[in-house]
């Protein structure tokens, strides 16, 4: 992957007629009048849509070119109204200079009929970071992925079998990146055998393209003053389709944030799921903490981590949102988080970002010491970054939410210790210690940390346990603490009196009960972050808690199908570290 670029918004202009026209590229998104009938004509129409779904149980659209959204929403709305229960659409659309939100409310207004799906899809849209954003509707069953940056650059980096195409950029002479061999070949690679592609544009430098690429292309009508418009069908080397066979069960060991997130997505996609833990109920290790961040990670260089967590931030405030709005009590709190700088370098490092990638306020901007004091409610070290949409969370009640969300397509096997697992026929079967058959499923997804070590030929997986340990310190006279503060450690707000404080980070530590000297580091990391908070607390009176993150060598998660011997069907989710919640 390149080094991603900071996004820049597109800024909506509109012509005398009304249509809405782009500075940028000198081109009209959609014209003034019919753009909705220009949609169904040109992008359903071009790809035989909706005929070609309607018996489908998946189907998958790529598209170069979001704009304000206007193809996805009538998709949608097609969609809806025929095809089957339980049919799932995929779409992905690349956008180099995507709306703003307020942007995206304004130019999605013209067209009523699709208020209510407009109304969705601003809901949810993510902030303006480059990256893959992952949006559910309709409880999973449309999916949009909306991929901000370079259209070439993002389509290389996805993993798909495409039913159809909408390339819908700017005219290629306004935005000749668009359409060059490069992203036409990306196309075919992503194609399905037979796939179809449709497009305003019949440029003889689009026709060849798609030709070379290996499309084969017709002309046909096209809408209101465009004469003709281009559509295609791919026509290259035939591919393998996707195993509609696949028996949709799995079986998930351990039933912390790893397992019990993974059993809840699977449940939403229709799979059923039994989860194996060794306790006798979730969260009962790292994951029973009472308390965790929920906040991105930001990098000079914008590194592999601040790839991950970034995206994967957006996407748990939307995952954290919907468990909330099915409880009876709130699982995480949107109150904001303040990171304090450890120094006058890392101000200037943190600056910086700032400007390098043009990160919006409403996702993280710089606060001075006095504002972040009145945002917080106490007094603070020092300045910092104020990231306005993080917040805190119970991590216990997301993995019990989890599992509630998952309904009965989750069964839970508890105090169930997984020892081995044995290949039988196309299925894996988990074993406990005395050789017990816990569960059989073709799929096996190994959640339990650093536990996974144990299993027989798992041994390989590079993964370490770091003790950490929070205190329990209670909250002092005086203002409430509205929002976290966290610099090499973080207090949380209180929850029943009593605030969460932590960490310690012990690479050697053993399971022993919470130490009074880790205590007393806990208080020193407070007195670093809200000076006197802590005054008059002595370590040897405090209780804690005491947990072991689970770190891989670059501190990056280890997720997908495990490269083991005979691994067909085994896969992880571990090493999460610090960063479960996110």
């Amino acid at each position: 992957m390149t080094y991603p670029q900071p996004l820049t918004p597109a800024r909506p202009a509109y012509l005398v007629d009304g249509a809405v026209y782009s500075p940028l590229y000198e081109d009209v998104y959609r014209s003034a009048a019919g753009g909705l009938a220009e949609t169904r004509h040109v992008f359903l129409g071009g790809n035989d849509l909706p005929d070609r779904w309607r018996s489908c149980r998946r189907f998958v659209i790529v598209e170069t070119g979001f704009g304000a959204g206007l193809n996805f929403l009538a998709t949608w709305a097609a969609w809806r109204h025929s095809v089957p229960p339980g049919a799932r659409l995929h779409y992905l659309s690349a956008e180099k200079h995507p709306f703003g939100s307020d942007d995206l409310a304004q130019v999605t207004a013209a067209w009523p009929e699709l208020a209510s799906l407009a109304s969705e899809l601003r809901e949810q849209y993510p902030p303006l970071v480059p990256g893959f954003h992952r949006l559910h509707f309709d409880a999973c069953g449309v999916t949009l992925t909306l991929m901000f940056g370079d259209a070439l650059n993002m389509l290389r980096q996805v993993d798909a079998r495409a039913d159809a195409f909408y390339l819908d950029g700017f005219a290629p002479a306004k935005n000749p990146e668009m359409w060059t061999q490069g992203v036409l070949g990306e196309l075919a690679r992503l194609a399905r055998s037979h796939a179809t592609v449709a497009t305003y544009t019949v440029a003889g430098s689009v026709r060849s393209g798609l030709a070379a690429a290996g499309f084969s292309v017709a002309r046909r009508e096209g809408f209101g003053l465009k004469r003709e418009m281009l559509v295609g069908r791919y026509a290259g080397p035939a591919k393998a389709e996707p195993d509609e066979t696949l028996r949709t069960e799995a079986l998930v060991v351990g039933a912390g944030l790893a397992g019990t997130s993974c059993a809840a997505q699977l449940a939403s996609r229709g799979w059923q799921v039994q989860i194996v833990e060794r306790l006798g109920a979730p969260a009962q290790e790292a994951s029973g903490n009472p308390a965790g961040l929920v906040m991105p990670a930001f990098s000079v260089d914008w590194n592999p981590a601040t790839r991950l967590t970034v995206p994967s931030f957006v996407y748990a405030v939307q995952w954290l949102d919907a468990l909330t709005r099915g409880a009876d009590a709130p699982i995480w709190q949107q109150t904001g988080v303040l990171q304090l700088a450890r120094d006058h370098e890392h101000l200037e490092r943190q600056r910086r970002i700032i400007e390098a990638f043009a990160l919006p306020d409403d996702l993280v901007r710089l606060v001075s010491a006095e504002e972040g004091a009145a945002l917080c409610g106490r007094a603070v070290a020092g300045p910092g970054w104020w990231l306005r949409s993080s917040g805190w969370a119970d991590p216990a009640a997301v993995c019990r939410a989890n599992l509630v969300g998952g309904g009965d397509r989750v069964r839970r096997r508890f105090n169930s210790s997984a020892a081995q697992l044995r290949r039988v026929g196309d299925d894996w079967e988990v074993l406990d210690p005395s050789g017990a058959l816990l569960g059989r499923a073709p799929v096996v997804i190994l959640a339990n940390a650093h536990a996974a070590c144990a299993l027989p030929g798992c041994e390989s997986l590079a993964l370490t346990p770091i003790r950490g340990q929070v205190s329990f310190v209670p909250q002092p006279s005086g203002p409430e603490l509205a929002t976290p503060v966290c610099r090499d450690g973080f207090i949380a707000p209180a929850a029943g009196g009593v605030c969460c404080l932590g960490a310690s980070y012990d690479a050697v530590g053993d399971a022993a009960p919470p130490r009074e000297s880790d205590h007393a580091a806990n208080l020193e990391r407070l007195e670093r972050l809200l000076p006197g908070f802590g005054t008059g607390l002595d370590p040897a009176g405090l209780r804690g808690r005491v947990g072991f993150r689970t770190v891989t060598p670059d501190r990056l998660p280890l997720v997908g199908r495990l490269p083991l011997p005979d691994g067909q069907g085994l896969f992880a989710c571990l090493g999460l570290a610090s960063r479960g919640l996110t």
